[in-house]
């Protein structure tokens, strides 16, 4: 696939027992491809498999068939940002300190370029400089979780995966950090994987959306056409396209689930 950040093909996951044919599969055959600049939603019930796929890709989990490749830089190493619904930051640094964390553990950036990325960054998702110097317990949910992106940036993902990381926040601050996010995965040319469960965040967010069912299978794709100038996730919101795939993936979603 042309400018692929990940391919993933024939992936299993689950436990195999030897005796005659039991088995149980999280994840059953998936096959998956993700290029630059493409944001993919996964949508299904709970428990279906959505962030067993997550932490399959991460490398925290490891499968038990199939491939997952992930482009490496040139050092071969596969940097991949992982947003959680819950923020990781540590308490007891500051912001400073949490989103530096990169100068100490990567060799590759001195610790004047990683200042320099995070006043760019701090200026992306409008926030404050005067915020390096608090403790993210004084913080606000959405100010951490844009504080919890830049750390991940500050490592220079090629693909971020992204596991509900806006539904714990108010509506208002979660379309703006959902603007946010989305212009900056287009004007970096990164590569997103999103679990949700809100089909709206999936339409106004995703270039595809796939339906995953119980068995751990991908049972249909979407892709997601909101046409010119509607593109960014809070105006695309009300558009008679965003209705149009609402009520489609709804249609669809429900008969996954009432299946299972």
């Amino acid at each position: 696939m042309e400018n692929a950040v990940l391919n993933i093909a024939g992936l299993s996951y689950g436990y195999i027992r030897h005796t005659l044919a039991q088995s149980s599969l999280t994840i059953r055959d998936l096959a998956l491809n993700v290029k630059e600049g493409e944001i993919v939603c996964i949508l299904g019930a709970s428990g279906c498999g959505k962030s067993t796929l997550l932490n399959l890709i991460a490398g925290l989990l490891q499968p038990t068939s199939g491939e997952i490749h992930v482009t490496s830089y040139g050092d071969n190493h596969r940097r991949i940002g992982y947003i959680f619904q819950q923020d990781a930051l540590l308490p007891w640094r500051t912001v400073e300190a949490n989103v530096m964390i990169a100068s100490e553990l990567w060799q590759d950036i001195s610790e004047e370029e990683a200042r320099g990325l995070v006043r760019q960054y701090l200026q992306t998702f409008n926030l404050n400089e005067s915020i390096l110097k608090q403790y993210p317990a004084a913080l606000s949910g959405g100010m951490r979780q844009r504080v919890s992106i830049i750390q991940s940036l500050m490592f220079n993902p090629k693909l971020f995966l992204l596991d509900e990381p806006f539904s714990a926040l108010d509506f208002f601050t979660k379309l703006k950090l959902e603007s946010e996010f989305y212009q900056l995965v287009k004007e970096k040319n990164k590569a997103a994987i999103m679990v949700t469960h809100d089909i709206e965040e999936a339409v106004v967010m995703a270039d595809r959306v796939l339906l995953m069912s119980q068995d751990g299978t991908f049972t249909k794709e979407f892709i997601i056409d909101l046409g010119e100038g509607n593109r960014s996730p809070e105006s695309a919101r009300g558009t008679t396209r965003f209705a149009e795939y609402y009520r489609d993936i709804w249609a669809e979603l429900k008969a996954v689930i009432g299946n299972e």
